[in-house]
C-alpha cells in the first residue's frame, strides 16, 4: 500500500505500539528504511473490536472505521491551502486499518486548556478556529466527491442517519423524522415537569430541524466531534484527527463547539466571552473564502443561533432524563454542570442575537427549575488556563 502510494518500494523494519490495550483503536508506529525525500515512519491505525465484518454496515464499529478512514483520505485529497489532517496513504477494508502520516508525539488542545498559561491556550484556540474555518471553506461544494470516495471504500453503506453519515443534508425527510420524534419526547418530558411550550415554539423547533437537514450554503464536511483531544498541534498549525462522526452537514455544528461548551467532550469547560468572539471572527473570515454568504451578518447569526439551539436540544435529549435521577462525573465536569452550562450558553446566545425567543423562554424556565432541584451543583468553571486571567 505504501509502496503504491509513494511510488517506490517501502519496507517496514520495526513496529512500536502507541496505544494501550483495551482502546477502541490500535496505533502502531511503523519505522522504515531511510530513503531520500520520504518519511522514515508511518502510523498504522486499526480498529479494535471483538468482531469486525466489513460487510456489516449496520455495525457502529464497522462504520466508525470506514468514516474515520474516508474522512482522513478525503481531507488529504482536497486541501487547497494547508493540511487539515495527517495525510492518509490508504487503507485495507478487509483487515480494518488505514495508514497515516506520522506527526510525532501527540499534543492537542487539552494540554494548554488544562495548564496555567492563558496566552498559550488562547494561541492554540485561535489555531483551532482557523483550522475549522479552513476545512469547511475547502470542502464546500465537494459533497459528491466525498460520497464517491465513501462508496468506493464501502459500497454497501447506507447513508441515512443524521449523525452517522455524510448524507443527512441529502435526506431531509428521514433525518427530520428522527429528530422530530426526539423533540416530541423531550417536550412531553418537559411538560411533565411543569414547563409548558409557548405559542410559536413549534415553529422555532421546526426551523432548527430545517437548518440541520438543509444547510444551504453552509453544507460542508464537518468533524462533528471536534473536541480538545481530537486535534494534533504540530506547533505551527493544528490538524484534526479521529473522523468517526464525520459527515457532510451544517458547518456551524463544528463552529458552535466553543460557545456551547464542547458538547461531546470529556474535557468540557467555559471559555471567556472575549476568546469566543475572537475565535468566531477568525472562523468566519476563513469560512467566507469558500462561503461568501457567511459575510452576511443576518444569515450567519441566524444560522449560529439555530445550531446553538440544536446543540442544547441534543444535550437535553441525551442527558436530561438521567441527570434528573442522578449526577455523574464525565471527564473534568459532571453531567448536571454541562446541562446547566449549555442552557446558560444558549440563553446568552439567543439574547445576544435576538433570535429564537420561545426556545429561550423554555430554556430559562428549565434552568430555573434545575437550579432549584440541584442547589449543590456548582457552576461549570472556566478552563484552568483562564481562571486567574
Amino acid at each position: 500500500m505504501l509502496s503504491t502510494a509513494l511510488g517506490r518500494q517501502i519496507r517496514i523494519n520495526e513496529v512500536e505500539r502507541l496505544t494501550q490495550r483495551g482502546r477502541r483503536n490500535l496505533l502502531l508506529r511503523c519505522l522504515t528504511d531511510p530513503a531520500p525525500n520520504l518519511p522514515s515512519s508511518f502510523i498504522l491505525k486499526k480498529i479494535e473490536t471483538k468482531v469486525y465484518n466489513p460487510e456489516d454496515t449496520a455495525s457502529w464499529e464497522t462504520m466508525r472505521f470506514f468514516k474515520d478512514w474516508v474522512g482522513a483520505q478525503f481531507l488529504s485529497t482536497i486541501s487547497r491551502r494547508s493540511n487539515h489532517s495527517p495525510h492518509c496513504y490508504g487503507g485495507d477494508r478487509k483487515l480494518g486499518f488505514s495508514m497515516l502520516e506520522d506527526l510525532g508525539t501527540h499534543s492537542s488542545l487539552v494540554e494548554p486548556l488544562l495548564a496555567k498559561d492563558s496566552n498559550q491556550a488562547e494561541k492554540t484556540l485561535l489555531k483551532y478556529a482557523t483550522r475549522l474555518g479552513q476545512m469547511h471553506s475547502d470542502t464546500i461544494g465537494r459533497a459528491a466527491e466525498f460520497e464517491a470516495l465513501f462508496h468506493s471504500i464501502s459500497p454497501t453503506a447506507q447513508m441515512s442517519s443524521l449523525h452517522m453519515t455524510s448524507q443527512a443534508a441529502r435526506l431531509p425527510i428521514q433525518a427530520a423524522n428522527g429528530l422530530n420524534q426526539c423533540l416530541q419526547n423531550l417536550q412531553a418530558r418537559l411538560e411533565s415537569l411543569g414547563i409548558q411550550a409557548e405559542s410559536g415554539l413549534a415553529q422555532e423547533l421546526a426551523s432548527i430541524v430545517d437548518a440541520i437537514t438543509n444547510p444551504g450554503p453552509f453544507l460542508a464536511y464537518v468533524h462533528a466531534d471536534p473536541c480538545p483531544d481530537n486535534e494534533f498541534d504540530t506547533g505551527e498549525e493544528l490538524r484534526l484527527i479521529d473522523f468517526e462522526f464525520g459527515h457532510f452537514g451544517h458547518a456551524l455544528i463544528d463552529a458552535a463547539y466553543p460557545r456551547m461548551i464542547f458538547p461531546t467532550c470529556w474535557c468540557a469547560g467555559r471559555l471567556p466571552h472575549s476568546i469566543i468572539s475572537q475565535m468566531e471572527t477568525l472562523y468566519r473570515t476563513e469560512l467566507s473564502r469558500g462561503c461568501p454568504e457567511a459575510q452576511d451578518d443576518s444569515l450567519f447569526e441566524t444560522a449560529l443561533v439555530k445550531i446553538c439551539g440544536f446543540c442544547l436540544l441534543s444535550t437535553l435529549i441525551r442527558h436530561l432524563e438521567d441527570a434528573l435521577k442522578r449526577d455523574r462525573n464525565w471527564g473534568i465536569a459532571t453531567v448536571r454542570q454541562r446541562v446547566i452550562a449549555r442552557l446558560e450558553a444558549f440563553i446568552d446566545t439567543s439574547e445576544q442575537f435576538a433570535q429564537l425567543p420561545r426556545l429561550r423562554g423554555m430554556s430559562s424556565n428549565l434552568l430555573e427549575l434545575l437550579r432549584q432541584r440541584w442547589p449543590n451543583t456548582p457552576q461549570l468553571p472556566l478552563y484552568p488556563a483562564f481562571r486567574d486571567r
